[in-house]
């Protein structure tokens, strides 16, 4: 199980065609990185994101990712 804490920096970050990065392409990146571990998933979110917007962020970048890895 999965539980992920995000602000809206990343839903929000708009690319060169004024598209925001959005809570679809979150969800599927969140399911695309599933199996790895909370730091792999953090760390390729924030990089999908960066690349969708490559411009400087208006906005704070807050993303938590915590696991259950027990029964």
């Amino acid at each position: 199980m999965t539980l992920s804490l995000y602000t809206d920096g990343i839903t929000e970050s708009y690319n060169s065609a004024e598209e925001q990065f959005g809570e679809q392409r979150l969800i599927e990146a969140l399911q695309r990185h599933r199996e790895a571990s909370s730091q792999a998933v953090l760390a390729s979110i924030v990089d999908e994101v960066q690349r969708f917007n490559p411009h400087e962020q208006h906005d704070d970048i807050t993303l938590i990712i915590a696991k259950h890895r027990g029964n």
